[in-house]
């Protein structure tokens, strides 16, 4: 049994050996045939095989086989290439210059180099901050709290403002521009809330001095003014010749 059973996977290997030398030949076996037509086409050599086979199916294509192969078309499409290399170059060397210039840009436009913030933050900080005390003063100047909270918003307004124009995307010039128009913008607001604090203010004291029915308070005496003006009579007729009339 076990000299059969040897026997057996002997010839199974044996089997296996012969099928893969078989599949090796297989696959190096040289077709003439076909490497014919594949050289035709590519390069135009060599003849088509077998010449029944084209005379019988492919009659046509074997009169210009040799003319219609692929090198033709390659030679065409490198020379065309080539004609596109100097365009291309050009192409890249703007593109080159462009990247710079938009590189220039970037820089001077980043909130890093703000020169102008430089120059500016100070002068709008010092009005913001005095718009910003005025605002406080409306409550216990007689404004209503409604009041306050829409001259708050216009506050935060204008300093979301000047924090969108230092972040953003411009030029020194056009940032410097941005920086004075806020700046004119938050002094003419807030000397229009200074008049308005007087407004108000006036009318509370108004309305305090009518709560309060306050009278006027003279500095002298009714007898004493009354002989004051009539000195003051007497001195503009001394000129008729009255001067010497008793008081």
């Amino acid at each position: 049994m076990k000299r059969l059973h040897i026997r057996r996977l002997f010839l199974a290997l044996f089997l296996l050996a012969g099928l893969s030398l078989q599949a090796q030949e297989v696959t190096y076996i040289h077709e003439r045939d076909i490497m014919n037509q594949f050289t035709t086409m590519e390069t135009g050599k060599g003849s088509l095989s077998p010449a029944w086979y084209y005379n019988a199916f492919h009659k046509n294509y074997q009169k210009d086989a040799n003319v219609r192969n692929k090198l033709l078309y390659r030679t065409e499409v490198m020379a065309n290439t080539m004609k596109e290399v100097n365009e291309a170059e050009k192409i890249d060397s703007s593109y080159v210059k462009r990247t710079k210039v938009e590189a220039l840009n970037i820089t001077s436009r980043s909130s890093i180099s703000d020169m102008s913030w430089t120059l500016e933050k100070s002068k709008l900080d010092r009005k913001m901050e005095l718009f910003n005390k005025n605002i406080n003063h409306i409550v216990s100047y007689g404004g209503s709290p409604s009041d306050y909270q829409s001259w708050r918003n216009i506050y935060n307004c204008l300093e979301m403002a000047i924090k969108v124009t230092h972040e953003s995307y411009q030029d020194l010039g056009m940032r410097k521009k941005e920086y004075l128009a806020i700046y004119q913008d938050i002094v003419k607001r807030n000397m229009t809330l200074v008049r308005q604090l007087l407004y108000w203010n006036s009318l509370k004291k108004g309305k305090k001095f009518t709560e309060n029915d306050t009278k006027m308070e003279r500095g002298s005496s009714n007898t004493v003014i009354a002989a004051d003006a009539y000195r003051r009579w007497q001195a503009a007729m001394a000129v008729d010749g009255f001067a010497g009339s008793k008081p």
